[in-house]
């Protein structure tokens, strides 16, 4: 029967035909984003320790960790940034980060008027991880709690 394969189209498209459209105008409403969504990532300063294997396993390059020793042997952040502009969001950077310092989940905001906003330095992905925590009770996006101390505070307010 050959004509069964079209019926069953037809009767598809007749069946969508008077459903009402599902539209969403973008920039002016978000619609709700699983949480398990590969979105912006998120990256806490205060988990990271500067190992910068989320750079190493990024395949496009597009994160870049610059570092130095300090007299008691730990790792300074110099910079760090994402380019969000080459990203491809595959996520092997939240998988390679042990501290899990960089997280998915940030917001959903890759429609921009200025191709260059998509680029972030430490002040903007600091400033993007302090509104997530801010929004969703102090909690990661892979629910652990984060701690919160007056230190932590006042270094987020210099940064700010």
């Amino acid at each position: 029967m050959y004509g069964f394969g079209i019926a069953k189209g037809m009767a598809t498209t007749f069946k969508q035909l008077f459903r009402r459209p599902f539209t969403v105008q973008f920039p002016e409403e978000v619609r709700t984003i699983p949480a398990r969504a590969r979105t912006n990532l998120l990256w806490f300063d205060e988990r990271c320790t500067g190992c910068s294997t989320c750079a190493q396993a990024c395949p496009d390059g597009c994160i870049l960790v610059e570092t130095r020793p300090t007299p008691d042997g730990r790792l300074e952040k110099v910079r760090y940034e994402i380019d969000f502009r080459l990203c491809m969001y595959c996520g092997l950077c939240v998988e390679a980060c042990p501290y899990e310092a960089i997280q998915a989940g940030g917001p959903l905001d890759d429609a921009v008027y200025v191709f260059d906003h998509m680029w972030r330095d430490k002040r903007a992905l600091t400033r993007m991880a302090r509104e997530y925590l801010g929004a969703h009770d102090n909690v990661y996006p892979n629910g652990m709690k984060a701690p919160f101390d007056d230190d932590r505070a006042e270094a987020v307010r210099q940064i700010a």
